[in-house]
């Protein structure tokens, strides 16, 4: 997901492996073997293509796209004839196929039986990654920097994500470019494309945060493509996901409270630790801390510290185990820190607002005007930012989807709405930490997907498969077998966060 607050069972059929797709052209035109652009470790063989697919498939636009495909397979340990294709999250996150990235996976596919026994397919989303020509909004980086100077500037963040829209869309036109071609419903057809050409009957399907409601989507679309789906970190098409930013952000603290007050040596080190932060929070909004920090890419920005930009900080180290545990520390280094510690962990903060190279902003820009922004009653959030102390002041913002104005939303279509039902075998991995795609909407999807399995992980937040090795032994299980619960003994040995002491 983005930054910030706001961001009877199917027939298990035998398949056709990629192993003899190698050669295989199913459609010249759509699908071509293309050397890859990286290296990989000697155990390691890779295939990469270029699939063909047209931006528009309603003719509004002339341009054709290349999206480009690598599937990743180990000999060693390859046993299943099974393909799992992967679908990045965001919506923006490529799918970290460029050469900077890709060795992600090698570790990956080294650290996972459930994955490196079949053939891991990996895809960059239309308008992500090396998608080429891509569509992209550099301009919406720029104020994302930028908005770290605003504090709590409400016009000058308005005006600054308008006209990034609006110059982006005047760009991209007459580059030929056409949004509404940009949405959850194309990338799935992008996948079906890519599974017609590789010659497969079925493969299972793994999505993260955003990647599940594509992986929904696409079930929904093409059912009798997917054998099985692995939803990690859940984000529902009919979830109101600006609406739900209060509770589900409220919610997370009060999950982080609530775990620091059962660790003894966390209360030890933070006593009152939720009443420290609000007067925390009211302090800086009322009197922020200014800095000018250096960027990882050496640029200089300037940072405006007020409670709400914290708030956020502190909401996006809820994503991973590692980053809970160092929360109560951070409240405490802002609260009573030296300065110079204060500079180091802003600075900290301000990276987190650079996107990678790969990361689409047209993309999420599309889909966030198209699938999310016309279903939000705003007036409702703010209302709802009122019912939380700690969260109030947002109630002022009023930037909520303000970009959408100057952005092509097209005709509305309520299916993007609404639950989808689906009897493929599912496995449902959340955590309780989680602060953008709480349990809450795992629990809920499984009450529509009649054939899944639900775990919760009470240790971690998002991307629960990256953050905890007892999800990967249930996702083999389950991919051995996707009509059979799983269960394995690493449930029993789960522990709770290890929250750090006090910076010295």
């Amino acid at each position: 997901m983005k930054l910030g607050i706001w961001v009877g069972a199917l027939g298990l059929a035998c398949l056709a492996g990629l192993s003899g797709a190698d050669h295989a052209q199913a459609d010249p035109g759509k699908l071509a073997r293309a050397d890859c652009w990286f290296k990989a470790p000697d155990k390691i063989t890779t295939r990469c293509y270029r699939l063909r697919v047209p931006e528009s498939r309603a003719g509004r636009s002339e341009v054709t796209l290349e999206l480009p495909v690598v599937v990743i397979s180990v000999a060693e340990t390859r046993r299943r004839e099974d393909p799992v294709v992967y679908l990045a999250g965001g919506p923006g996150d490529g799918a970290w196929l460029d050469s900077d990235r890709i060795d992600f996976w090698w570790q990956f596919v080294a650290d996972n039986a459930w994955v490196n026994e079949r053939d891991l397919v990996l895809m960059d989303q239309r308008g992500t990654g090396l998608t080429a020509p891509r569509m992209d909004c550099p301009e919406q980086e720029i104020v994302q920097i930028r908005s770290l100077s605003f504090g709590l500037n409400r016009n000058a963040a308005r005006e600054a994500w308008v006209k990034a829209a609006a110059d982006c869309r005047v760009r991209i036109e007459k580059e030929g470019h056409d949004p509404l071609s940009y949405t959850s419903r194309d990338s799935a057809t992008d996948l079906h494309d890519l599974m017609g050409a590789l010659k497969l009957q079925q493969w299972n399907v793994y999505g993260l945060s955003y990647g599940t409601r594509l992986a929904l989507t696409y079930a929904r679309d093409y059912p009798h493509d997917v054998r099985s789906l692995i939803l990690d970190s859940v984000y529902l098409p009919e979830s109101a996901f600006l609406e739900d930013d209060a509770w589900r952000t409220d919610r997370a603290f009060r999950v982080l409270f609530e775990g620091c007050r059962r660790s003894l040596n966390c209360d030890r080190w933070y006593p009152n630790l939720e009443q420290r932060l609000r007067a925390l929070v009211d302090k800086l909004n009322k009197t922020p801390i200014e800095r000018e920090v250096e960027l990882e890419s050496g640029k200089k920005a300037k940072v405006v510290v007020t409670g709400e930009l914290l708030l956020n900080y502190l909401f996006q180290n809820m994503y991973n185990r590692s980053g809970i545990e160092t929360v109560p520390q951070i409240i405490d280094l802002f609260e009573k820190g030296s300065p110079a510690a204060v500079t180091n962990e802003i600075g900290y903060l301000a990276d987190l607002y650079v996107d990678r190279p790969d990361w689409g902003d047209a993309l999420s820009l599309s889909i966030d005007c198209h699938e999310e922004v016309p279903f939000n009653d705003l007036a409702k959030l703010r209302r709802d930012y009122l019912r939380y102390p700690l969260l109030k002041s947002f109630a002022d913002d009023g930037s909520w989807g303000v970009a959408c104005v100057k952005w092509p939303m097209g005709p509305l279509d309520p299916v993007e709405n609404q639950p989808i039902y689906s009897d493929v075998p599912t496995l449902l991995l959340t955590g309780l930490y989680d602060p953008i795609t709480p349990p809450q909407y795992a629990r809920l999807a499984g009450s529509r997907l009649i054939n899944s399995f639900y775990f919760e992980f009470l240790s971690v937040g998002h991307d629960v498969l990256s953050n905890e090795t007892c999800a990967g032994e249930l996702a083999k299980q389950f991919l051995d077998d996707p009509t059979r619960m799983p269960g394995h003994a690493c449930l029993g040995r789960l522990k709770p966060p290890e929250f750090r002491p006090p910076a010295r």
